[in-house]
C-alpha cells in the first residue's frame, strides 16, 4: 500500500512539474529558457516571438543607436509607444551578459513585463515584451524566470 500511495504522489508532482526548453535565436546568439509548452512562431533577423499557454513573449532589435544611459526612458518610452497603461517604475536589472531596465503594466487587459536590455559589448539593444493574463498566480513568477535565463552565447 505504501508503495502505491509513493507512485501515486510521484506521478503528481512530475505531472504538476513544467519541463523547461531552450532556444536559441541564432541571428544574436540569445539563449532562452522557456516552458515546455511554448512554440517559436516568428523566427526573423529583427523580431524573434513565441506563445505558450496563456503567455507570449516577442523580442524585437531596437534599431536606432542608443546609450546605457539612455536606456531606461528608451525603455519607459518603448512601452508607452505600444499603448501599456499604468505602466510602474523602471527597475534595473542584469541579466547575465545583458544590462537593462524592465516596467510591468498593462496592455488590452493583459499584464505585461516590458523589459530594454543591451549587450555592453555589441552595443545590441533589445526590447521584450512578456505577456500574461493578470488573474494567472504563476505567470508572473514565469515571466521572471523567462527573462531571467537570456544568455548571449558570443
Amino acid at each position: 500500500m505504501k508503495t502505491k500511495l509513493l507512485f501515486v504522489l510521484t506521478a503528481l508532482t512530475l505531472c504538476s512539474f513544467t519541463f523547461d526548453k531552450v532556444y536559441v535565436w541564432d541571428k544574436y546568439k540569445l539563449q532562452i529558457t522557456v516552458p515546455d509548452d511554448f512554440e517559436v512562431v516568428k523566427n526573423t533577423n529583427e523580431e524573434f516571438e513565441m506563445e505558450g499557454d496563456g503567455m507570449d513573449l516577442a523580442i524585437s532589435i531596437f534599431s536606432e543607436k542608443i546609450t546605457m544611459e539612455d536606456l531606461e526612458e528608451a525603455t519607459v518610452a518603448g512601452a508607452k509607444a505600444i499603448k501599456m497603461t499604468e505602466i510602474d517604475q523602471a527597475h534595473e536589472t542584469k541579466i547575465n551578459q545583458l544590462e537593462g531596465y524592465y516596467v510591468e503594466g498593462f496592455l488590452d487587459g493583459s499584464r505585461v513585463m516590458f523589459a530594454g536590455l543591451m549587450d555592453p559589448r555589441t552595443k545590441t539593444t533589445l526590447f521584450v515584451a512578456i505577456t500574461f493574463a493578470d488573474d494567472d498566480e504563476n505567470a508572473e513568477e514565469e515571466a521572471f524566470k523567462i527573462i531571467n535565463s537570456f544568455k548571449r552565447l558570443r
